[in-house]
């Protein structure tokens, strides 16, 4: 008897699911105070919507709903979010004390550009955003897991470094993501098929974002850095309040 009584509540779901409009996907969303979707179309099964990120427009998202998930008890969507200057894909999906995300596609600099420029720095290229998965716990904005891979081109960078304009045309570059000793996010760039470290990006729990560049780094920006330190010695950082 329980195994009709839970087969029709799942039927049940799915049917609320595929029959709720996607405007309630809106609300969701726009509860994270930092996202927001726009003119959605379709359902809560499947829909799509236009993307705001503290309101600049990164395009349309399309997503599906996973049916399989619902065995899980972790409700996942299939997403695509497309753009002039991306494609990327994943999975999104939450469960009862974590959410998990998962990511891939390309993004032409020119989007990147757009975060850039109030650090005063103007790229060219193409990134390629290998799977990457993040776990995010409910009670915290800082990843629990961050595993992936991002491969930059190359190409001429501008960029300002102590006060100082300058320009570079930099080597095809590697950021490798994942959690460092104090399990918090961080990404170390290499340029390909070297094992300097260039640039060291973290993100702290008590929110703070710091960026560190090597002495390596100073000389392939044409501003070599002064001194007998070693190449991977971080001599340039920057850190800034985010959350």
């Amino acid at each position: 008897m329980m195994k009709y009584v839970l087969a029709g509540l799942l039927v049940f779901v799915i049917a609320a699911i595929a029959a709720a409009p996607a405007g309630i996907v809106d609300r969701l969303v726009s509860q994270s105070g930092t996202a927001e979707l726009t003119h959605s179309r379709g359902s809560l099964w499947r829909g799509q919507a236009d993307l705001l990120i503290e309101n600049n427009h990164l395009g349309q998202v399309n997503w599906d709903f996973d049916v399989s998930s619902m065995f899980k008890l972790q409700p996942t969507y299939q997403w695509t979010l497309t753009q002039a200057n991306w494609t990327l894909a994943g999975m999104a999906g939450a469960g009862f004390t974590e959410a998990e995300f998962n990511v891939s596609g390309e993004i032409d600099a020119q989007a990147v550009n757009q975060w850039l420029a109030p650090y005063d720095i103007v790229t060219s290229g193409t990134f390629t955003v290998l799977p990457t998965r993040v776990l995010l716990p409910h009670n915290t904005a800082v990843p629990s897991d961050f595993a992936g891979q991002v491969n930059w081109t190359g190409g001429l960078v501008r960029y300002t470094l102590s006060g100082l304009l300058g320009e570079a045309t930099l080597p095809p570059l590697v950021a490798y993501l994942d959690l460092n000793d104090n399990d918090e996010p961080q990404a170390i760039v290499f340029a390909q098929n070297d094992q300097t470290p260039l640039l060291i990006a973290s993100l702290s729990r008590n929110g703070f974002a710091k960026v560190g560049i090597s002495k390596r780094f100073t000389r392939l920006l044409n501003n070599p850095w002064p001194g007998s330190d070693p190449d991977h010695h971080i001599v340039v950082q920057v850190e800034e309040k985010v959350f």
